[in-house]
């Protein structure tokens, strides 16, 4: 009986037949669909060779990335100004702690030099250039809040940056050529000033101005 409804036995043994059997198939669809390729937009993700590929490029850039590094060339500004003030020992001294606290905000596996008079190189291995102005940025707001009794209570330590990291084919004597010219360019603009080599190099490969009509008629 189904729903009040005398039925024979072997029809609602059909019936129920007839229900598993549409069950099934509706199933059968179901997962014909989830299966198709068509309909798998990562179907070709994990075929052999397109991951052998994806595997291949990753190494490459991570072999890029460990063999590449940035060069930041700097100068205390205001060690410029006090070095024929000071002694020989206090100039010095000043150098020397400047330093201490540079160092102290590079990462293990960073190296720092200090060149003659107020210079200093920075040699950060495995940076892009973005990277490598962060690192230069991070030391600037250090140096702010450095405060030495040469200077006075109220004098601020303030460093400008010129930033290169490695581009395909870059000599470690180009390299350091870019950076160089990059702090050059920031000491141009004043005190407390980072400047990537990208920058002054765009500017450089930007097309000259085509002359004016009022130019050509005079």
């Amino acid at each position: 009986m189904i729903t009040g409804i005398e039925v024979p036995l072997e029809l609602a043994t059909l019936l129920c037949a007839a229900c598993i059997a549409a069950g099934a198939w509706a199933g059968h669809i179901r997962a014909n669909r989830r299966l198709d390729p068509r309909l798998n937009p990562l179907r070709d993700l994990m075929k052999a060779e397109n991951l052998a590929e994806a595997v291949d490029l990753a190494a490459r850039r991570n072999a890029r990335r460990a063999v590449s590094h940035a060069v930041l060339h700097g100068r205390i500004d205001q060690l410029a100004a006090f070095r024929s003030v000071w002694n020989a020992d206090t100039n010095n001294q000043v150098r020397e702690h400047v330093a201490a606290v540079m160092r102290a905000g590079l990462r293990r596996g960073d190296s720092m030099a200090l060149a003659e008079g107020e210079g200093f190189t920075i040699i950060i291995p495995g940076a892009d250039e973005r990277s490598a102005v962060h690192v230069a940025d991070r030391l600037r707001r250090s140096l702010a809040n450095l405060r030495l009794p040469h200077l006075g209570s109220d004098a601020r330590l303030t460093a400008s940056f010129g930033v290169a990291a490695d581009r395909f084919g870059d000599s470690d004597f180009g390299l350091n050529t870019r950076a160089r010219r990059a702090l050059d360019a920031a000491l141009a603009k004043g005190m407390d000033h980072i400047v990537p080599a990208s920058e002054i190099e765009e500017v450089m490969l930007l097309p000259a101005p085509t002359p004016s009509h009022v130019a050509s008629a005079a």
